[in-house]
């Protein structure tokens, strides 16, 4: 290992891991289907003079489970391993979209054993996605923000497609029963009132203090952030920005015990301050230093290249 340089352990996003635990058949963990976006940002990190497996770790983990679940199982494990193979004591954590829910649940936790240098977290929507209300309520989203391919939405709508054929019941049912790590992503306090209802020419926005749907994970976690700054952890957040993003979703009154527990999807509000699945405000809910970047969600990654250079 190079003297002097932290070894990083890379945590991927949503549908960034994949195995046999996961989709049976498709082998040991590796990035899947979405090799095509992480393999190359990898390959940069490498071009900078890290090794995979020797100083530059991945942290595969089931997206599928609750965010404290992987973080215990995964997370927990490659830093342990990480440690042991380069007899550091201290390392960078880089996290893209939903990993750095996990990096954040490790840091703020007591199970932290003082040994995250710093946390670089790309994309991720501390505060929650709307779209993720549409999927987790009616197992779809009827809105389209972009007539760009969106490919968070194109492998959630196949997976919940492979989960509701696979278990042959009610697809969010199913949902709610094998993918609840989905709960942990969909909007919190901290992003403010976000489905509305439209009467005539004016909008009334349901407050989330009254909703059924909510996310007790991100509550909790964005309350206890403070642990980032007590702990000393230099942090970073890189957001994209320029891509129509999902901001607020139009309801209308659900008749279905089973769907749209807060209101059907009929509509949508979208802003430019995103990077068509995570917005601004989301991503810098936290103190650290902010940059922004004019990338969608995945190209952020690449986008980042020349600031990774400048702090790692």
């Amino acid at each position: 290992m190079r003297k002097g340089k932290t070894p990083i352990v890379f945590i991927p996003g949503l549908f960034g891991s994949m195995s046999n635990i996961i989709i049976p058949g498709t082998g040991n963990w590796s990035f899947g289907l979405s090799a095509f976006i992480y393999e190359p940002f990898i390959m940069i990190l490498e071009s900078m003079g890290y090794k995979r497996n020797k100083d530059l770790f991945i942290c595969f983990y089931d997206w599928r489970q609750r965010i404290v679940f992987s973080t215990q199982k995964y997370l927990l494990q490659t830093i342990a391993y990480a440690k042991k193979i380069t007899g550091c004591d201290k390392l960078n954590l880089i996290c893209h979209s939903m990993g750095g829910l996990l990096g954040r649940t490790y840091v703020q936790s007591d199970e932290y054993k003082n040994d995250v240098n710093q946390l670089i977290i790309l994309c991720t929507p501390n505060a929650g996605s709307p779209a993720n209300y549409s999927y987790w309520t009616g197992g779809s989203l009827p809105v389209h923000a972009s007539s760009k391919i969106n490919i968070v939405h194109f492998y959630m709508e196949q997976y919940i497609h492979y989960l509701s054929t696979l278990y042959n019941m009610n697809t969010v049912e199913a949902i709610h029963l094998y993918f609840p790590g989905l709960q942990d992503v969909i909007p919190c306090k901290d992003y403010g009132n976000y489905l509305f209802i439209r009467s005539g020419s004016s909008i009334a926005f349901l407050p989330y203090s009254g909703m059924n749907t909510k996310n007790p994970f991100l509550d909790t976690l964005n309350e206890n952030r403070f642990m980032i700054q007590k702990r000393n952890i230099e942090t970073t957040f890189i957001a994209g920005d320029g891509e129509e993003t999902i901001q607020y979703l139009q309801v209308v009154p659900s008749h279905s015990k089973l769907k749209w527990t807060d209101g059907k999807v009929v509509g949508d509000i979208l802003t430019k301050h995103g990077d068509g699945n995570a917005v601004l405000h989301s991503v810098f809910l936290l103190e650290g230093n902010k940059y922004v970047v004019h990338a969608s969600h995945n190209e952020v990654l690449y986008k980042s290249i020349p600031i990774l250079q400048k702090i790692l």
